[in-house]
């Protein structure tokens, strides 16, 4: 049938993904090893549906009822990760897909329901999470957050309508005999699963060198605290060149302050009305506009100096910040009197 190599292909493209991921990864850091979970079990997940309705393999129905619940779970730990809050994942999530499992085996004819329940939950979650902005993000660089976070939405839009095609296949086999289940099937979720799986590619966690040392107590938040916290940090900006790290993130900002994430957060909302990103990127772009004015370094070369991952990202700040490209900008720089 024409549809089969389609679940067969996205099985080994994620194959590579999971390669990929692992090898530019460091593997020690946990967000890092729960994207890599998320990405081998889509690659699972993606060669049972080949087999099952590709080459009627029924026998395999059951171990993808059983890891149908765990995909939405785990991508739900793995982007919550990234916050840094690991006591609040704790154990439901393992709680519902358990649950699944239990009805899966008590009462067969409300598993369907129930994963589609669940794949709305978790989806939800997700879009919740995104809708928070990048900043909740305290272990994610500041270079790659906005990608994660845009990964996470897009994970969680793709559970919810991975929800929708599993509604329309148990009205299909309710109405029609399942007769157009295993093409829906074959081309819908092999899209999903291929959009979730090389979604978590974005998952990244800064390597803190730092990460040993202990959270601060929750001091009292007071606009007189913002405004100390602020000093501190633009003092390390300034005289330390911090802002120049380029897997920089919100937790190692914090840690060198000793004060929690919420804290420099809510400080540089408050008082400069911008996300902690945005306020790194302003001094990133500053040194930037030195260089691009006083040197003939290339562009590439300034973005990666002053601690921008890619060029695509240092040009859209740049913009952001200037009203103007790099290029733009120090033509104009240079023929200034």
């Amino acid at each position: 049938m024409v549809f089969v190599p389609l679940p067969l292909f996205a099985a080994f493209c994620l194959a590579g993904v999971f390669i990929r991921f692992v090898t530019q990864r460091d593997m020690r850091v946990l967000p890092h090893l729960r994207f890599a979970a998320l990405i081998g079990l889509y690659a699972v997940q993606s060669l049972l549906v080949s087999l099952r309705w590709g080459y009627g393999l029924e026998a395999l129905a059951t171990p993808m009822a059983l890891l149908a619940p765990l995909l939405p779970a785990v991508a739900y730990i793995a982007y919550k990760a990234l916050s840094g809050r690991q006591t609040g994942l704790r154990l439901w999530p393992s709680a519902v897909v358990a649950a699944n499992w239990v009805v899966f085996a008590a009462a067969p004819e409300l598993a369907d329901p129930m994963i589609i329940g669940t794949y709305l939950a978790f989806g939800i979650l997700l879009l919740m999470l995104y809708r928070r902005g990048a900043d909740q993000l305290t272990l994610s660089p500041f270079g790659s957050a906005q990608g994660t976070l845009t990964a996470m939405g897009l994970t969680g839009a793709a559970l919810l309508t991975s929800a929708a095609v599993d509604i329309y296949v148990v009205y299909d086999f309710i109405t029609n005999q399942g007769r157009s289940a295993g093409l829906l099937l074959s081309f819908a979720q092999t899209a999903l699963i291929l959009i979730i799986g090389t979604a978590a590619l974005f998952g990244k966690a800064a390597d803190h060198g730092d990460k040993d040392l202990p959270d601060a107590p929750q001091p009292p938040r007071t606009t007189q605290e913002d405004e100390v916290i602020m000093r501190r940090l633009e003092k390390l900006f300034t005289r330390d060149g911090l802002h120049k790290t380029e897997d920089l993130s919100l937790r190692r900002l914090a840690r060198r302050l000793g004060v929690p994430d919420r804290h420099v957060s809510n400080a540089v909302n408050k008082t400069r009305q911008m996300s902690v990103s945005q306020f790194v990127n302003t001094y990133r772009i500053e040194d930037a506009c030195t260089l691009l004015r006083d040197t003939d370094d290339t562009v590439l070369g300034i973005s990666l100096d002053v601690g921008f991952a890619t060029k695509s990202n240092f040009n859209r700040e740049f913009s952001r910040v200037t009203g103007q490209t790099p290029s733009q900008w120090r033509k104009a720089a240079r023929t200034q009197p």
